[in-house]
Protein backbone atom coordinates (compact mmCIF):
# COMPACT_ATOMS: atom_id res chain seq x y z
CA UNK A 1 0.00 0.00 0.00
CA UNK A 2 1.43 3.38 -1.02
CA UNK A 3 1.21 6.37 1.29
CA UNK A 4 1.44 9.95 0.06
CA UNK A 5 3.14 12.40 2.39
CA UNK A 6 0.80 15.11 3.60
CA UNK A 7 1.58 18.53 2.21
CA UNK A 8 2.51 21.06 4.82
CA UNK A 9 0.22 24.02 5.26
CA UNK A 10 1.61 27.50 4.64
CA UNK A 11 1.79 28.09 8.38
CA UNK A 12 3.67 24.81 8.91
CA UNK A 13 6.10 25.62 6.10
CA UNK A 14 6.81 29.03 7.60
CA UNK A 15 7.38 27.51 11.04
CA UNK A 16 9.76 24.94 9.53
CA UNK A 17 11.66 27.73 7.77
CA UNK A 18 11.84 29.72 10.99
CA UNK A 19 13.21 26.75 12.94
CA UNK A 20 15.91 26.06 10.34
CA UNK A 21 16.98 29.71 10.31
CA UNK A 22 17.22 29.70 14.11
CA UNK A 23 19.25 26.46 14.01
CA UNK A 24 21.68 27.95 11.47
CA UNK A 25 21.98 31.21 13.42
CA UNK A 26 22.63 29.34 16.66
CA UNK A 27 25.71 27.75 15.12
CA UNK A 28 26.97 30.80 13.20
CA UNK A 29 26.59 33.32 16.03
CA UNK A 30 28.49 31.04 18.39
CA UNK A 31 31.22 30.36 15.83
CA UNK A 32 32.02 33.90 14.72
CA UNK A 33 29.71 36.38 16.43
CA UNK A 34 26.68 38.22 15.16
CA UNK A 35 28.64 40.93 13.31
CA UNK A 36 30.70 38.40 11.34
CA UNK A 37 27.62 36.36 10.38
CA UNK A 38 26.43 37.78 7.07
CA UNK A 39 22.78 37.46 6.21
CA UNK A 40 23.67 35.84 2.87
CA UNK A 41 25.81 33.12 4.50
CA UNK A 42 23.27 32.53 7.22
CA UNK A 43 20.49 31.99 4.68
CA UNK A 44 22.72 29.76 2.57
CA UNK A 45 23.54 27.60 5.56
CA UNK A 46 19.85 27.24 6.37
CA UNK A 47 19.06 26.53 2.70
CA UNK A 48 16.81 29.54 2.09
CA UNK A 49 16.77 32.85 0.24
CA UNK A 50 17.01 36.22 1.95
CA UNK A 51 13.37 36.70 1.06
CA UNK A 52 12.53 33.72 3.28
CA UNK A 53 14.52 35.33 6.07
CA UNK A 54 12.58 38.61 5.90
CA UNK A 55 9.31 36.70 5.87
CA UNK A 56 10.19 35.53 9.40
CA UNK A 57 12.50 38.15 10.93
CA UNK A 58 13.04 41.87 10.54
CA UNK A 59 16.78 41.76 11.32
CA UNK A 60 19.67 39.67 12.62
CA UNK A 61 19.04 41.22 16.03
CA UNK A 62 15.53 39.80 16.11
CA UNK A 63 16.90 36.43 15.03
CA UNK A 64 19.52 36.49 17.81
CA UNK A 65 16.84 37.18 20.41
CA UNK A 66 14.76 34.32 18.99
CA UNK A 67 17.77 32.01 19.31
CA UNK A 68 18.23 33.00 22.94
CA UNK A 69 14.51 32.73 23.76
CA UNK A 70 14.22 29.26 22.27
CA UNK A 71 17.27 27.96 24.09
CA UNK A 72 16.09 29.31 27.45
CA UNK A 73 12.58 27.93 26.93
CA UNK A 74 14.02 24.51 26.17
CA UNK A 75 16.24 24.54 29.24
CA UNK A 76 13.52 25.78 31.59
CA UNK A 77 11.15 23.13 30.22
CA UNK A 78 13.74 20.42 30.84
CA UNK A 79 14.42 21.63 34.39
CA UNK A 80 10.69 21.91 35.09
CA UNK A 81 10.44 18.24 34.17
CA UNK A 82 13.24 17.45 36.65
CA UNK A 83 11.39 19.37 39.37
CA UNK A 84 8.07 17.67 38.59
CA UNK A 85 9.72 14.26 39.13
CA UNK A 86 11.34 15.29 42.41
CA UNK A 87 8.48 14.29 44.73
CA UNK A 88 9.60 10.66 44.86
CA UNK A 89 13.32 11.34 45.33
CA UNK A 90 13.14 14.15 47.89
CA UNK A 91 14.83 17.53 47.93
CA UNK A 92 18.40 16.15 47.94
CA UNK A 93 17.83 14.23 44.73
CA UNK A 94 16.06 17.19 43.14
CA UNK A 95 18.92 19.58 43.95
CA UNK A 96 21.51 17.05 42.72
CA UNK A 97 19.75 16.76 39.36
CA UNK A 98 19.22 20.50 39.02
CA UNK A 99 22.85 21.28 39.91
CA UNK A 100 24.09 18.67 37.44
CA UNK A 101 21.93 20.11 34.63
CA UNK A 102 23.16 23.63 35.33
CA UNK A 103 26.77 22.43 35.27
CA UNK A 104 26.17 20.68 31.94
CA UNK A 105 24.70 23.89 30.56
CA UNK A 106 27.74 25.86 31.76
CA UNK A 107 29.95 23.29 30.03
CA UNK A 108 28.10 23.71 26.70
CA UNK A 109 30.63 25.69 24.64
CA UNK A 110 28.19 26.76 21.93
CA UNK A 111 25.67 28.14 24.40
CA UNK A 112 28.39 29.80 26.49
CA UNK A 113 29.82 31.56 23.43
CA UNK A 114 26.35 32.63 22.33
CA UNK A 115 25.64 34.07 25.77
CA UNK A 116 28.89 36.06 25.64
CA UNK A 117 28.00 37.32 22.17
CA UNK A 118 24.64 38.50 23.47
CA UNK A 119 26.34 40.51 26.22
CA UNK A 120 28.90 42.04 23.84
CA UNK A 121 26.30 42.99 21.28
CA UNK A 122 24.19 44.60 24.00
CA UNK A 123 27.19 46.75 25.00
CA UNK A 124 27.75 47.84 21.40
CA UNK A 125 24.13 48.62 20.54
CA UNK A 126 21.92 50.45 23.10
CA UNK A 127 18.72 49.78 21.14
CA UNK A 128 19.47 46.06 21.09
CA UNK A 129 20.34 46.20 24.80
CA UNK A 130 16.85 47.48 25.56
CA UNK A 131 15.23 44.63 23.66
CA UNK A 132 17.54 41.98 25.09
CA UNK A 133 16.78 43.22 28.60
CA UNK A 134 13.11 42.38 28.03
CA UNK A 135 14.06 38.85 26.97
CA UNK A 136 16.33 38.50 29.99
CA UNK A 137 13.60 39.66 32.39
CA UNK A 138 11.09 37.25 30.86
CA UNK A 139 13.64 34.44 31.23
CA UNK A 140 14.29 35.30 34.87
CA UNK A 141 10.56 35.24 35.55
CA UNK A 142 10.32 31.79 33.97
CA UNK A 143 13.22 30.56 36.06
CA UNK A 144 11.65 32.12 39.16
CA UNK A 145 8.50 30.07 38.52
CA UNK A 146 10.65 26.94 38.27
CA UNK A 147 12.37 27.65 41.60
CA UNK A 148 9.10 28.57 43.29
CA UNK A 149 7.64 25.27 42.12
CA UNK A 150 10.58 23.41 43.67
CA UNK A 151 10.28 25.38 46.92
CA UNK A 152 6.55 24.77 47.25
CA UNK A 153 6.80 21.07 46.44
CA UNK A 154 9.29 20.49 49.24
CA UNK A 155 7.98 22.97 51.79
CA UNK A 156 11.11 25.14 51.80
CA UNK A 157 11.78 28.72 52.81
CA UNK A 158 14.24 30.64 50.58
CA UNK A 159 16.60 33.10 52.24
CA UNK A 160 15.75 35.81 49.70
CA UNK A 161 12.92 36.63 47.26
CA UNK A 162 12.65 33.97 44.56
CA UNK A 163 13.28 36.44 41.74
CA UNK A 164 16.56 37.51 43.37
CA UNK A 165 17.45 33.87 43.86
CA UNK A 166 16.92 33.33 40.12
CA UNK A 167 19.14 36.34 39.36
CA UNK A 168 21.87 35.01 41.63
CA UNK A 169 21.76 31.57 40.07
CA UNK A 170 21.87 33.08 36.57
CA UNK A 171 24.88 35.21 37.53
CA UNK A 172 26.62 32.15 38.99
CA UNK A 173 25.96 30.18 35.82
CA UNK A 174 27.27 33.04 33.64
CA UNK A 175 30.47 33.30 35.65
CA UNK A 176 31.17 29.56 35.68
CA UNK A 177 30.41 29.29 31.96
CA UNK A 178 32.92 32.03 31.16
CA UNK A 179 35.64 30.75 33.49
CA UNK A 180 35.62 27.21 32.23
CA UNK A 181 37.23 24.46 34.28
CA UNK A 182 39.82 25.40 36.92
CA UNK A 183 41.98 22.56 38.23
CA UNK A 184 42.16 23.72 41.85
CA UNK A 185 38.45 24.59 42.08
CA UNK A 186 35.44 22.47 42.99
CA UNK A 187 33.54 20.90 40.08
CA UNK A 188 30.80 23.17 38.79
CA UNK A 189 27.97 20.88 39.85
CA UNK A 190 29.19 21.03 43.47
CA UNK A 191 29.30 24.84 43.32
CA UNK A 192 25.70 24.96 42.04
CA UNK A 193 24.62 22.41 44.63
CA UNK A 194 26.18 24.41 47.47
CA UNK A 195 24.45 27.58 46.28
CA UNK A 196 21.06 25.89 46.02
CA UNK A 197 21.32 24.20 49.41
CA UNK A 198 22.33 27.40 51.17
CA UNK A 199 19.70 29.53 49.45
CA UNK A 200 16.57 27.36 49.53
CA UNK A 201 17.00 24.21 51.57
CA UNK A 202 15.77 25.58 54.93
CA UNK A 203 12.53 23.71 55.79
CA UNK A 204 9.46 25.82 56.47
CA UNK A 205 8.10 25.75 59.99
Amino acid sequence: MTYTARRLTRREQQEQTRVRLIDAANRMFAEGGIIAASLRNLCARAGFSQGAFYSNFTSKDELLLSVIERHIQQEVSLMQELVSKSDSEGIDGALDRLAYRLSELARDLQWSLLSVELQLHSRRDPSFAERSEKVKMASLREFSILLENLINRHNLTPVMPVFDLARGLYALWSGLALQGSIKEALPRDQVFLSFLRNMIVTPST
